[in-house]
C-alpha cells in the first residue's frame, strides 16, 4: 500500500463557475478522481491553510471519506466567516468597489487561518506518508519538515521563460516559487515531451533521472453527443441561431492564444465566400476584453459573425464540441493543449497550430498550420467548409487518436514511478 498525500488546494475552485475551473483545475480534479479508484493507494488530502474555509466545503461535499492533513473541527467560527466572505465575493463578480471590503476580509481571515492552522495537523498521518504529489504548487514547508515523503510535482509549461514578451507576471511568480524551492531528490512529471525539453533547458534539477512525461487526457464525459434535443438546448442556452452551423473555440483572450488572428481570418473567409450559414461560437475568456482587442486591431465585431458563449458548463461542453463543424486552437505555444483532445474525443474536426506540444496531441488527426500565417488559417477554414469528406475523415481520425490518452494511463505511470522510487 502506497501512502500518498495529494495537494487538493485547486479543488477549492470546484464551486466557482468561472475561469478558475479550467486548465490546471481540470487536471488536478481528474488525477484525484483516478487516484480514488485505486486499491493500492491510501490517499489523504492537503489544502493550503489559507483556503481552510473552502476546504471545509470540499471535505463535506466532495470527499467526506478521505483523510485531510489539517483538522477542521476547530476554529469553526473563523472557517465559516472565511467561507461566507468568499461566497459573497464571488457573487459580486463585476462590481469591483462592492467586492473590495469582502476581499480585505478574505485576506484578514486567511492570515488568521494560516497562523491558527499551522500546528493543527494530523501528526500520525504525516509520520506514515510515502509520497507527496502536487498537481500545481510548490511543496509546503510542513511536508518538508514533518515528513520523510518523496515529493512529486507536475509542471505544465515554461511560457514566462520561453515567451517573456507576454509578461505573464503571476504565472512567472508561480513557476519561480515551484522551481526555486524545489530540492535535490524531488521528481517532476511533465505533460508533454515539449514541456520536459523546455524545462531541461532552464532548470538544472530536471533531467532524465528526475522527470517523466505523463500525458494528460480528456474525461470520459467527452464523447460524441449528436441528438436534436441536446443540440436545440445548447442553441437556445448560448443563443446560437438554429438556422446556422457553427465553429467553436474555447480559450482565454491572452495574446499567445492567437484568438484575434483566428477570428480576423474567419471574418475574411466568410466575407470572401459570401457565407451566411456559419458563425463562430467563442467559449471562455472575458468578452469585454475581446471586443476591445477586436476594435484595436480593426476587426469587424458584428454579432452576426461571433456568438459569445462565455463560461461553458461542464455538461454542455461535449454537446458543443460534438455539433461543431470544427474546432479552432491555433495557439502560439501550449504545454499540452487539452481542448483539442476534448474536441477529438467528441468527434469534432480540429484546426491547431503546428508548434510546441500540439503535434504530440493531435498527430495526423487534424489540420495543423503556422500560428502566425493568415493565409493558412483561411485555407484551413476553406478545406473544412467545402469538404464534408475531409471533416468525416478527421472526425474518425480524431476519435481514434483520442484513445491513446486516458487519465488511468496518466495515474498508472505516476504510481509506477512512486512505487519504484519508494522501494
Amino acid at each position: 500500500m502506497l501512502n500518498v498525500i495529494y495537494d487538493a488546494t485547486l479543488l477549492t475552485n470546484f464551486f466557482h463557475k468561472d475561469a478558475t475551473r479550467s486548465g490546471i483545475f481540470v487536471v488536478a480534479y481528474n488525477i484525484l478522481s483516478e487516484l480514488q479508484k485505486r486499491n493500492d493507494v491510501r490517499l489523504a488530502l492537503y489544502i493550503d491553510p489559507e483556503k481552510s474555509g473552502e476546504a471545509v466545503r470540499v471535505k463535506k461535499k466532495l470527499f467526506p471519506n478521505l483523510e485531510f492533513v489539517f483538522d477542521y473541527s476547530r476554529n469553526k467560527i473563523l472557517l465559516a466567516a472565511n467561507l461566507w466572505l468568499w461566497e459573497i465575493h464571488s457573487k459580486l463578480f463585476g462590481h469591483l468597489w462592492l467586492r473590495k471590503p469582502f476581499a480585505l476580509g478574505i485576506i484578514f481571515t486567511q492570515l488568521l487561518l494560516r497562523l491558527m492552522m499551522r500546528n493543527n495537523y494530523n501528526a500520525n498521518l504525516l509520520n506514515n506518508v510515502d509520497a507527496y504529489l502536487s498537481p500545481a504548487f510548490k511543496v509546503p514547508e510542513l511536508i518538508r519538515l514533518k515528513t520523510n515523503a518523496q515529493s512529486y510535482i507536475l509542471l505544465y509549461d515554461a511560457i514566462p521563460y520561453k515567451l517573456p514578451m507576454f509578461n505573464n507576471i503571476p504565472w512567472k511568480k508561480y513557476l519561480d516559487a515551484v522551481l526555486f524551492e524545489a530540492k535535490q531528490g524531488d521528481f517532476f512529471f511533465f505533460i508533454s515531451e515539449c514541456a520536459k525539453k523546455d524545462f531541461e533547458e532552464i532548470f538544472p534539477l530536471v533531467n532524465d533521472f528526475s522527470s517523466k512525461v505523463t500525458f494528460l487526457a480528456a474525461a470520459n464525459s467527452f464523447r460524441p453527443i449528436r441528438n436534436e434535443d441536446d443540440k436545440f438546448r445548447i442553441q437556445k442556452r448560448y443563443k446560437i441561431p438554429q438556422n446556422k452551423k457553427y465553429i467553436f473555440s474555447l480559450c482565454t483572450v491572452e495574446p499567445r492564444k492567437n484568438l484575434i488572428r483566428a477570428v480576423r481570418c474567419f471574418i475574411t473567409f466568410v466575407e470572401k465566400h459570401h457565407i451566411e450559414d456559419l458563425v463562430w461560437v467563442m467559449g471562455g475568456g472575458h468578452w469585454e476584453s475581446f471586443v476591445k482587442e477586436l476594435k484595436k486591431n480593426n476587426v469587424f465585431s458584428d454579432s452576426k459573425y461571433i456568438i459569445q458563449a462565455g463560461y461553458i458548463d461542464d455538461e454542455d461542453l461535449p454537446i458543443l464540441y460534438s455539433n461543431a463543424e470544427w474546432f479552432v486552437y491555433t495557439s502560439q505555444y501550449e504545454g499540452f493543449g487539452l481542448p483539442p483532445l476534448e474536441a477529438m474525443q467528441c468527434g469534432c474536426p480540429v484546426i491547431t497550430s503546428n508548434n510546441s506540444s500540439l503535434p504530440e496531441v493531435v498527430g495526423d488527426a487534424g489540420i495543423m498550420i503556422d500560428w502566425d500565417n493568415d493565409e493558412q488559417h483561411i485555407e484551413a477554414y476553406e478545406k473544412y467548409y467545402f469538404s464534408d469528406e475531409l471533416k468525416k475523415n478527421n472526425r474518425k481520425k480524431g476519435l481514434e487518436r483520442a484513445k491513446s490518452f486516458s487519465w488511468k494511463k496518466t495515474v498508472d505511470e505516476m504510481i509506477k514511478i512512486m512505487k519504484e522510487r519508494a522501494s
